[in-house]
């Protein structure tokens, strides 16, 4: 098993159309979490922070379909929303057998980062097709490991280790909780309903990896 990292700048991401057609419309676009993946694409729970802050300019984009709108965060200027995306690149990525996409991930002021674990064959070919037709700006590339704290940095994302350890550190997980999602989100900076999709991917994670190992 492989994870491998992979890092756009925003300027390097200019010369594809239609990553060139989000960032003149959105600030930043953070895909929380995948709700079903098929041949009509991928239907995910997105956060949208809108140039205009209207998001109907975001979805004038012809691969991007609203489904509904959950939450709008007007301090933030930002939307929380079901989103079904019908690019054909990450659809030709998500069709390689053995390859998991490790939501949150998406555009921000920076760039955009990408995480993938899967088998060592079909990563390579992931790699060929991304190098021909979306070269990178830095890649990592590492061996899955099986145990002790490598196990945990291959199952969570830099955020999401982060985003835990606060949690943990404020008390959210303590036998008498009196710290809130709200609380959370304020100390990081992020809106509540993206600290919630975190922390709610997160739990998914970690206690799926306890059940499999329980047998």
């Amino acid at each position: 098993m492989r994870r491998v990292r992979l890092r756009w700048e925003r300027s390097g991401l200019e010369g594809i159309e239609e990553f060139r057609q989000l960032m003149d419309k959105a600030e930043s676009y953070e895909v929380l979490a995948h709700l079903k993946l098929d041949k009509d694409g991928i239907e995910h729970l997105a956060e949208i922070k809108p140039k205009s802050g209207v998001l109907d300019d975001v979805m004038q984009i012809s691969t991007f379909d609203l489904i509904e709108v959950h939450e709008t965060n007007a301090d933030l200027g930002t939307f929380l929303a079901s989103v079904n995306l019908t690019h054909t690149l990450p659809l030709m990525m998500l069709d390689l057998e053995k390859i998991q996409l490790h939501p949150p991930y998406g555009l921000d002021s920076e760039g955009l980062e990408l995480n993938f674990t899967g088998h060592s064959d079909s990563m390579k070919r992931l790699i060929e097709l991304l190098k021909f037709m979306m070269p990178w700006d830095s890649i990592s590339i590492q061996s899955v490991r099986k145990d002790g704290l490598g196990l945990w940095k291959d199952l969570l994302t830099e955020r999401q280790i982060e985003v835990l350890r606060c949690a943990v550190e404020m008390g959210y997980y303590s036998e008498e909780r009196k710290i809130t999602v709200k609380d959370l989100s304020e100390s990081m900076g992020m809106a509540r309903s993206t600290m919630g999709g975190h922390l709610k991917l997160i739990e998914k994670i970690i206690m799926g990896k306890v059940v499999d190992d329980l047998g």
